[in-house]
């Protein structure tokens, strides 16, 4: 196999196994009503064995929360003059797809100072479908990227005020795409397949001001997944070996009724995307090397909540994060990206002494990225266009007290 062969298959397995270092935490922490804001202080569900296990120690009885989620994207992509190998095609394209989710969550407490938990959640992941008629398809057509974690862990209460937790993360990646090369010489549609199971960890702590305010902390460590695999064409199927960065993070977050009704909240938090410089893909006995240059992300949320009646709660928050690369020639079909905006609504029904129930809506702003990616395969060529991109999530959370 030729280096240029495994740069351009390199790269298209890369970025696309790539898709799910974005840590989306609509898939797993929850609190989607207040667009992340409060979920590591507001601790009142076994959804908080995920967003912060140390917060268990609030739960008194044993709960079990199941998430089931509906994910929208509408992702299009305007062309702006791609040159070379990437001049065919349609001239826009929508790249959005469906995906449905869901997570399982379980809190005991063991007594009034220990509890133990798990969580069956994903940390990230990406379903893109351009199709064939996309000008950048010699990269990618369609990939779907999926990661699932099981998360058990274990809460103390240090003091009537501290609580700390830790977690063990199992998290399995896999990856399936279809990327094609009609206009390269030698390298027809081609499939790719792999899949990994790493291992990383939580730490946390809550600490509790007073009945009307509390402060939560969570840091989730860096998953390092060797994804294996192969990929079939025409003429070859070399095996695939890549290393794809789930980076850590750590959130805070804050908990403060300021009134009878109402209750503020809000959220901080740091993504190490800067462990994402390069990515290195090994084809049968030729290595090649991707640019990323990454950098790392900040976002900031603010929610609140109001208790409309004994029974209903009305939530509703924003979010912003920071981009990790803003320059055009950086980035690729499988995530562009740019700042993130968040809008988020809600609401809580108690439905009875056991049942408790969450209805949540949010929209994922993320821009208008320009793309201006490069390739001297073959006769080389430039993808050159703007997207612009949104997300819809919606869904419902219940909550089950024993």
């Amino acid at each position: 196999m030729t280096k240029a062969a495994a740069v351009l298959i390199g790269s298209t397995l890369s970025m696309n196994a790539f898709a799910g270092a974005y840590v989306f935490s609509e898939l797993g922490m929850m609190s989607i009503s207040t667009a992340g804001a409060g979920a590591q202080a507001i601790a009142e569900g076994a959804e908080t064995a995920y967003a912060n296990p140390a917060g268990m120690t609030r739960l008194e009885r044993p709960m079990l929360a199941f998430n089931i989620e509906g994910t929208i994207s509408d992702a299009m992509y305007y062309d702006n003059g791609s040159d070379g190998v990437f001049s065919r095609g349609s001239e826009s394209t929508q790249a959005g797809a469906s995906l449905p989710a869901g997570a399982l969550y379980y809190v005991h407490p063991y007594n009034d100072k220990l509890a133990f938990g798990i969580a069956i959640a994903s940390a990230g992941g990406s379903v893109i479908d351009y199709g064939s008629d996309f000008k950048g398809s010699l990269l990618l057509q369609d990939v779907s990227m999926i990661t699932v974690q099981v998360s058990p862990s274990v809460a103390y209460k240090v003091t009537n005020e501290l609580s700390v937790g830790v977690g063990l993360v199992a998290e399995y990646g896999k990856l399936e795409q279809t990327f094609g090369g009609s206009n390269l010489r030698g390298i027809g549609q081609m499939v790719g397949k792999g899949d990994s199971l790493e291992f990383g960890y939580t730490l946390s702590a809550l600490y509790e001001i007073n009945n009307d305010n509390r402060v939560g902390f969570t840091y989730r460590s860096e998953n390092n997944h060797d994804l294996s695999g192969d990929i079939s064409t025409k003429n070859f199927s070399p095996d695939a070996s890549f290393n794809i960065v789930m980076p850590s993070i750590a959130i805070m977050s804050g908990y403060h009724q300021v009134a009878p009704k109402w209750t503020m909240l809000w959220s901080a938090g740091w993504t190490d995307f800067s462990k994402v410089q390069t990515t290195d893909i090994t084809l049968t006995n030729t290595t090649a090397s991707i640019d990323r240059e990454w950098e790392d992300t900040w976002l900031f949320s603010l929610g609140a909540h109001y208790q409309l009646t004994p029974d209903w709660r009305l939530e509703g928050g924003v979010y912003y994060e920071t981009s990790p690369q803003d320059d055009p020639t950086k980035q690729y079909p499988d995530v562009p990206t740019g700042e993130i905006w968040k809008y988020a609504l809600g609401a809580t029904y108690e439905l009875n002494a056991e049942w408790r129930m969450q209805m949540y809506y949010e929209y994922l702003d993320a821009g208008t990225p320009s793309i201006e990616y490069t390739t001297d395969v073959g006769p080389g060529g430039t993808l050159r266009g703007d997207y612009d991109i949104g997300i819809h999530y919606f869904g419902v959370l219940f909550n089950k007290t024993f």
